[in-house]
């Protein structure tokens, strides 16, 4: 596929920026670049007002913004949370016989960013990159229900609940109160609500001040879910989100020793 040129200008701007490591100015970045300047001075707009450049006061220079930080730290914790939590999603899957999955909060949604699909020949695969409503995902209510008050109460301004099949819940007080008691018991279902005829179980992975910066889940058919695998499963969950959340507090603790 043929490169796209307006892409390239932007890589070319960010690399020039990281590499010198300095503020440089809009001459400066135009003669390193070979960016036309008209078509520099509105990427350099569109960037600022990303973040991903930050122009400085009184000067006509520009150095990278948090923006750009924040996306490539994002970025390296969320491979790297992958990296360390697949080996226990395999023993989440081995424990338990059904598929498994870690999902992030990302723009309101819970998006799936591993898993592990189930041996049984009926299954439901738990594909990376799927976005599911907080509200009818067990990853999603872990979520809601390990969120501040009035960031939750936001929530509830903003979003709109749409059935999406007969069993999705489309009451807030209803939610508020399954929500209670998932912060109580630490484990989260969702039955037939965001896909037919599947049970979804979610649990959450606390950092060291007691946030949910993931959720560990597992989703197989209503069919197989009774009693007996329900407390098989909610234990091997709460298991594998302790052994994650372990593992992510060591690093931080180490990353900030390093610091």
């Amino acid at each position: 596929m043929a490169p796209v040129k307006s892409a390239d200008r932007v890589l070319d701007i960010l690399e020039l920026l990281a590499s010198t490591g300095r503020a440089m100015t809009h001459a400066e970045i135009g003669r390193r670049t070979a960016i036309p300047k008209s078509s520099l001075t509105q990427l350099l707009r569109n960037l600022a007002e990303r973040g991903y450049v930050e122009p400085l006061e009184g000067s006509a220079a520009f150095r990278l913004g948090d923006g750009a930080f924040a996306v490539a730290r994002r970025g390296a914790r969320t491979r790297e949370l992958v990296d360390y939590a697949r080996p226990f999603l395999e023993q989440l899957t081995a424990a338990t016989g059904e598929s498994s999955g870690l999902s992030l909060l990302n723009d309101d949604m819970a998006e799936r960013i591993c898993s592990v699909d189930s041996s049984h020949a009926v299954l439901y695969a738990m594909h990376v990159g799927v976005r599911a409503p907080l509200y009818a995902n067990s990853g999603g209510k872990i979520f809601l229900a390990w969120m501040a008050a009035a960031e939750r109460e936001a929530y509830f301004r903003r979003v709109k609940l749409v059935p999406l099949t007969n069993k999705t819940i489309l009451s807030i007080a209803a939610l508020h109160r399954q929500l209670h008691r998932i912060k109580s018991e630490g484990i989260a279902s969702s039955i037939g609500e965001f896909t037919p005829g599947i049970v979804g179980v979610a649990a959450p992975i606390l950092d060291i001040h007691g946030k949910a910066v993931a959720a560990v889940g597992v989703a197989l058919p209503s069919a197989r879910f009774d009693d007996t695998r329900q407390r098989l499963i909610e234990q091997a969950l709460r298991n594998c989100a302790q052994a994650i959340g372990a593992q992510a507090s060591r690093r931080t603790l180490s990353e900030k020793a390093g610091s």
